[in-house]
């Protein structure tokens, strides 16, 4: 059987996208790496593909974030409902804290109010420096 082992984001800006995952989402950052190699122009089928990424964690979940530096490609259009659009979800303990916690900050997009999603789950919406809906989720007893 296959395990999960990372999900990838191509993002615009690498800080940027760090800090966002890192301080706002509480993911904790592994080292920035540069990479540029024929293995992987051929792995992904991107000739003269330069990048910066770093790897994060929260529990067991593992988050890539690359920014090509050379042969990037366009923004995609990542509304929640496009086909092949992510969304990220992270377990917070207390919501109502969260989003009062953001929307203090008045540098984060929130992207809809408190939702009652289940009779025990409330859960909002952010996104990220690049558009990739957040949401951040709380399970009630």
């Amino acid at each position: 059987m296959a395990e999960l082992f990372h999900v990838g984001l191509t993002v615009k800006d690498l800080e940027r996208s760090l800090k966002f995952y890192r301080d706002v989402a509480g993911m904790t950052a592994g080292e920035i790496f540069d990479g540029q190699s024929q293995e992987f122009d051929t792995l992904t089928n991107n000739p003269g593909a330069r990048l910066r990424g770093v790897h994060l964690k929260a529990g067991s979940f593992m988050l890539q974030l690359l920014e090509y530096k050379a042969g990037g490609g366009g923004m995609l259009d990542l509304h929640h409902n496009k086909i092949g659009s992510p969304h990220l979800s992270f377990y917070v303990p207390d919501v109502e804290a969260k989003y009062a916690e953001l929307k203090q900050r008045g540098d984060i997009t929130i992207t809809s109010g408190l939702v009652p999603i289940a009779r025990n789950m409330r859960s909002f919406y952010t996104e990220d420096p690049d558009g990739v809906p957040v949401e951040f989720l709380q399970i009630t007893k």
